[in-house]
């Protein structure tokens, strides 16, 4: 049975990716694509977030979810951070707990962009964690690096692990420097479907990574109303 990352990535992000190594996606397509990638977090978090709420029996909350100022967005805003402004492409914020949840994805198409790039990608998401967390210390922050099977080898999969396996957990809100509630690895191959090249338990598999931030959410804010 197909999970909902894996169906949501099928009707939304697949339609915007690159086929092979050999075709390269201009500016617009990459924008399309990251607006997408954008949307499937998005949607998956609010799902995970409906279903723990419904297990812990709190319809109460689930009203709220309901209302336009608890939704899930993407597309991008600014918020203030503590020592600057920050662009989060998926959030929720509202009246009642301020900033609740701020996801970044980051894509890299090829095996050059992959190795040039990533450690860079992830130094942003830890500055960009940390800016929030320091204003925000309930805040559920999230980060997903995706990329195709063939943008890495063997040595670039265990980097990759390792390296964004030390940014998590982060299980309580202070003393957690440059830490994430959740954070994912989203590979996908020629046929444009989700992989994983991990252990099945990792807690970098994207369906942890949102199931975290979505509980967080819940249990730091949403519930406490």
């Amino acid at each position: 049975m197909a999970t909902i990352e894996d169906k949501v990535w099928g009707e939304i992000v697949a339609p915007h990716l690159a086929a092979s190594p050999q075709d390269a996606l201009p500016k617009a397509k990459q924008q399309s694509l990251a607006t997408a990638l954008q949307q499937w977090a998005a949607t998956c978090i609010t799902d995970y977030l409906r279903r723990i709420l419904v297990h812990q029996g709190r319809t109460d909350v689930l009203k709220h979810l309901a209302k336009p100022s608890w939704q899930v967005l993407h597309r991008g805003k600014d918020f203030l951070g503590a020592v600057r402004w920050q662009e989060v492409d998926v959030w929720m914020t509202n009246p009642e707990a301020g900033l609740v949840l701020a996801v970044d994805p980051k894509h890299f198409q090829s095996m050059e962009s992959f190795k040039k790039n990533w450690k860079n990608g992830h130094n942003d998401l830890v500055a960009f964690a940390s800016n929030l967390h320091e204003r925000f210390p309930l805040c559920a922050v999230g980060g997903i690096i995706c990329f195709p099977e063939w943008a890495a080898d063997a040595a670039g999969l265990k980097q990759v692990q390792g390296i964004c396996g030390r940014s998590i957990p982060r299980e309580r809100p202070l003393n957690a420097y440059g830490k994430f509630e959740g954070f994912g690895i989203a590979v996908y191959n020629k046929s444009a479907k989700l992989i994983w090249p991990f252990a099945a338990t990792s807690a970098l598999k994207p369906s942890a990574a949102f199931h975290s931030l979505a509980y967080a959410v819940c249990t730091r804010t949403a519930s406490l109303l």
